[in-house]
């Protein structure tokens, strides 16, 4: 029994990697299968309580499995930094082409 708890385990990963859209749908079909049988056991089921428990544990794992990886951003003062550095090049490009345009005006009067 638990190779087959690892191969299904294995199996969640993989899908997992390979396709989000059917892992997210596999594990609510397990919390409903789950749910179901929670519903339909008999009070003091000692065995679905702990089929429950293990299902649960599964679960947890596949969730964590499927959520997806925090990217790392830029802090707010990166980005204002960012920001700077782009206005200050802008400015530079502007006030280049300014002068390259009067260069040109000048030398275009004088010829």
């Amino acid at each position: 029994m638990t190779d087959a708890r690892q191969w299904a385990a294995l199996a969640r990963e993989w899908l997992a990697v390979t396709s989000p859209n059917a892992a997210r749908a596999m594990q609510a079909r397990e919390l409903e299968a789950r749910r179901s049988r929670h519903d339909a056991a008999p009070e003091g089921g000692w065995r679905w309580k702990r089929a429950d428990h293990e299902a649960d544990e599964d679960l947890e794992h596949a969730e964590w499995a499927t959520e997806p990886e925090v990217a790392a951003g830029p802090s707010p003062e990166e980005i204002e930094a960012a920001k700077e550095a782009l206005r200050r090049e802008t400015s530079l490009a502007r006030a280049r082409a300014r002068a390259r345009s009067e260069r040109e005006g000048r030398s275009g009067d004088h010829a």
